[in-house]
């Protein structure tokens, strides 16, 4: 229940087979606006008919404009198609790739993570509601400690590089599961799943090599990050993060100011340091990006989630900011 000093209204016709141009009225509110799926800035745009002789308090506030909206962004194919090919079509592919025996099983078995990650970024962004959603995200988690934690790589050498930290020859895969397992544990709540997913890591991991795409330094704060979740921190693992503070790359510096201030419960720092973040991520990072994941500020999200678990609350952020951060408030989860 929250009191707002002014509301805003897109007022249409009030019958359904009349086309009508919308109209946005500016109005002080007299009272409480109720709604149990929208906060006060999710209101600030809602569909009513016009009905005569209907007072404020009765006009129904549950049409809000869909994050992808506020951020300028749509589907190539309908949400259906969409959710077909990666919950019906991807799941055939992941149980066929991934059954006892299977070589090469790394890239399906982090591609399905990632995939239900996109599930929980389609439904944040207005594309639902997403059936068992809930259930989704859970099956995620369990995938993604089965990843780090399971004996499937054992069948084939490639897989066992990928994941086999005792191999002299090791090229370790962790980068492109690990942030997705963050995410997905923090929505669903799992924090003890994130904890035991973060003491697979220890001193000896490093980055991996992504082309100068993404920064080592960027990776390495996750390593911090997995380090400070887990039960036992990682041994040198300040000297990483004084590494990651030194850099000159703007993305890691400005989403390790938002964890950090997370970490120590500076709600006047996180406020600050997280819309810093995610806007540098909305300039620089969400331009002309292959796929709906890339739309938001997943990685800013795990940080929220952490600064949520940490008892902060979600800051005033301006509107197209604030559609970039995946919240269990904004997947129906809280």
């Amino acid at each position: 229940m929250v009191q707002p000093r002014h509301a805003f209204l897109v007022v249409s016709s009030p019958t359904a087979t009349q086309a009508l141009p919308l109209r946005r009225i500016k109005f002080p509110v007299q009272g409480t606006l109720r709604s149990s799926q929208h906060s006060v800035k999710d209101l600030s745009y809602c569909s009513c008919p016009v009905v005569p002789g209907l007072t404020f308090g009765q006009m129904d506030l549950t049409m809000a404009p869909k994050r992808h909206e506020i951020l300028g962004k749509n589907l190539f194919e309908t949400p259906e198609v969409t959710l077909d090919l990666v919950l019906v079509q991807g799941e055939e592919r992941y149980v066929s790739r991934t059954a006892p025996g299977q070589i090469q099983q790394e890239f399906d078995r982090a591609l399905n993570v990632g995939d239900i990650v996109f599930c929980a970024v389609l439904e944040h962004l207005g594309y639902g509601p997403i059936e068992r959603i809930e259930f989704y995200l859970n099956r995620g988690v369990d995938r993604s400690i089965e990843y780090f934690f399971g004996d499937w790589w054992t069948h084939d050498a490639a897989d066992a590089r990928a994941l086999d930290k005792s191999r002299p020859d090791r090229n370790l895969r962790w980068f492109g599961v690990l942030p997705n397992a963050m995410l997905l544990g923090g929505l669903t709540g799992r924090w003890d799943d994130v904890a035991k997913i973060g003491s697979w890591f220890d001193a000896t991991i490093q980055a991996e090599y992504q082309a100068g795409q993404i920064e080592d330094e960027y990776m390495q704060l996750f390593l911090c990050i997995a380090s400070d979740l887990s039960p036992g921190t990682v041994p040198g693992i300040d000297e990483v993060l004084t590494k990651v503070k030194a850099c000159r790359g703007r993305r890691p510096k400005l989403l390790c100011a938002a964890w950090e201030a997370a970490v120590a419960r500076d709600q006047k720092a996180f406020d600050k340091a997280l819309k810093a973040s995610v806007s540098h991520f909305l300039k620089v990072d969400a331009q002309n990006v292959p796929n709906v994941a890339f739309w938001v500020a997943l990685h800013q999200s795990i940080v929220w989630l952490i600064a949520e678990k940490n008892g902060l609350t979600f800051p005033e952020l301006p509107e197209q900011v604030d559609a970039a951060v995946v919240r269990r408030q904004t997947i129906g989860l809280a």
